[in-house]
């Protein structure tokens, strides 16, 4: 028997995991690098911390909503935004 244990997939809380990086203020989003807000916005408005699996390390990004959207929705909603200004 092989005392190597298989790794097991770590779940990731998100909000703590956004209070930790708001708390350095230099988060941003991965696609499109917009700054992370404050802990309370980041929340309220629905960033997201996910887990990127790599060949040796796991890596850690943020993702704004805007860029949780699929293409399509993206259009729609930057037309929404330009149709209210």
């Amino acid at each position: 028997m092989s005392l190597v244990k298989t790794p097991e997939r770590i779940v990731l809380d998100v909000r703590n995991a956004l209070h930790a990086i708001c708390s350095t203020g230099k988060g941003r989003c991965w696609y499109c690098d917009v700054r992370l807000p404050r802990v309370e916005e980041a929340v309220h408005r629905g960033w997201d911390v996910q887990r990127v699996e790599g060949e040796r390390v796991a890596s850690i990004i943020l993702v704004c909503p805007s860029c949780q959207l699929k293409p399509e929705e993206i259009i729609a909603a930057e037309s929404t935004l330009a149709a209210q200004l």
